[in-house]
C-alpha cells in the first residue's frame, strides 16, 4: 500500500503541473523546474488483535527553474500541493493527516503524512496434542 500511495502522489503532481516528477532524486542532467517524491519514513504501530496502523511520510521537493523567480514559483507550487495532495488516489482514496512546507535554497521542501490501517492474515494454529504424565494421558485434545 505504501507504494500505491507514492504512485498516487506522483500521478497527482504530474497531472496538475505537467512537469517532470522523479521518483527519488533529480538525475544528472535532469530538467528543471521539476519535482521529486521520496519516501522519508514508514512507521507501524500494533493495535489490538490482527490490526496495525501505518504512517507514511513522503517528502516532495520542488526545484525552481530560475533563481530570480524562485520565490514566486515556490509559493505557487506549495499552494497547489496543499490542494492536490489533501485526498489522493482513484480506486482507493487516501487523506493526508499532516502537511507542512519549508523554503530551501533552490525551491521548496513539502512534507505530507498519510495514515492507514492494515489487518494481518490469521495464523493457522494447530490443536494441542495429548500430554502423557507418568504413563497416563492427562491433558489435550484428541485428533479427529
Amino acid at each position: 500500500m505504501t507504494e500505491d500511495i507514492r504512485k498516487a502522489v506522483i500521478q497527482a503532481i504530474s497531472e496538475k503541473y505537467q512537469l517532470p516528477v522523479y521518483g527519488q532524486f533529480v538525475p544528472q542532467g535532469g530538467r528543471k523546474p521539476c519535482f521529486t517524491v521520496e519516501l522519508k519514513e514508514l512507521e507501524q504501530k500494533r493495535l489490538m488483535g490482527r490490526r496495525a496502523m501505518r504512517k507514511v511520510t513522503l517528502e516532495i521537493n520542488y526545484f525552481c527553474g530560475e533563481m530570480k523567480t524562485a520565490a514566486a514559483e515556490g509559493i505557487e507550487a506549495v499552494d497547489g500541493l496543499y490542494e492536490i495532495l489533501l485526498i489522493i488516489g482513484e480506486d482507493e482514496k487516501y487523506a493526508a493527516s499532516g502537511m507542512r512546507h519549508e523554503k530551501t535554497a533552490d525551491g521548496v521542501k513539502f512534507t505530507v503524512v498519510y495514515e492507514y490501517h492494515i489487518i494481518f492474515d490469521e495464523e493457522e494454529i494447530g490443536l494441542m496434542e495429548r500430554l502423557e504424565y507418568n504413563g497416563k494421558e492427562t491433558v489435550g485434545y484428541e485428533e479427529e
